[in-house]
């Protein structure tokens, strides 16, 4: 009979190609987080198709147009709820009309500052625009990037816990035999779920 052998068995026939891996998401993951943060350019809001990638823009609100507000209920494979988006449409002080995601309910009267991320709306999502208001609409200022970026993060991070504990046990650190081994490798092999579920509610906002 054939065993199949634990995920950490599996592992150590080719650790450094299992590991490499893991380290080049786990950084890719970081980075693409810590950018969004760390790069601020100076871009207007009526000129953010100009923002470089992972680019914010800012600008204040002079008007605000409830009639055309957008939600947006997102899913995975179209049977897992991941979140709904709301979406506002504003004009700014330079005259430019732009939508804004944030949070619900929330309230942009005139004279608020913006700030966010600059995103483009998908495929899907500017038929719905072109459709039912007429706009064409391409990007749009997310002011919910913290939460995405550091969600972003955290999962960068998971898996680097991922790779320690691989190591730990590959280089028996913790033994078969150690107590710590089975609550260990339930950690272990519950972090890829955690880190799947985290990049499958990105999806549907990044």
């Amino acid at each position: 009979m054939v065993e199949n052998g634990t995920l950490i068995e599996k592992i150590e026939k080719h650790p450094r190609i299992w590991l490499a891996a893991a380290a080049l998401l786990a950084i890719m993951c970081i980075l693409g987080g810590l950018s969004g943060i760390v790069i601020r350019p100076d871009v207007t809001v009526g000129d953010m198709e100009n923002a470089p990638y992972f680019g914010h823009a800012e600008g204040e609100v002079s008007e605000h147009d409830s009639a055309e507000d957008i939600g947006i209920r997102n899913s995975f494979c179209r049977f897992i709820p991941t979140g709904s988006e709301y979406y506002y449409r504003v004009c700014t002080d330079d005259g430019a009309w732009i939508y804004v995601r944030a949070g619900k309910n929330d309230e942009f009267a005139g004279g608020r500052k913006i700030e966010g991320r600059v995103r483009k709306f998908s495929d899907d999502e500017r038929e719905y625009l072109r459709d039912k208001f007429a706009h064409s609409d391409e990007y749009f200022l997310d002011m919910t990037w913290l939460r995405t970026d550091l969600l972003l993060i955290a999962s960068g991070v998971l898996i680097v816990l991922d790779i320690v504990l691989a190591a730990l046990m590959i280089k028996n650190k913790i033994a078969a035999d150690n107590r710590f081994r089975t609550p260990t490798e339930i950690v272990f092999c519950a972090v890829p779920f955690v880190t799947a579920a985290i990049w499958i509610y990105l999806k549907a906002y990044i």
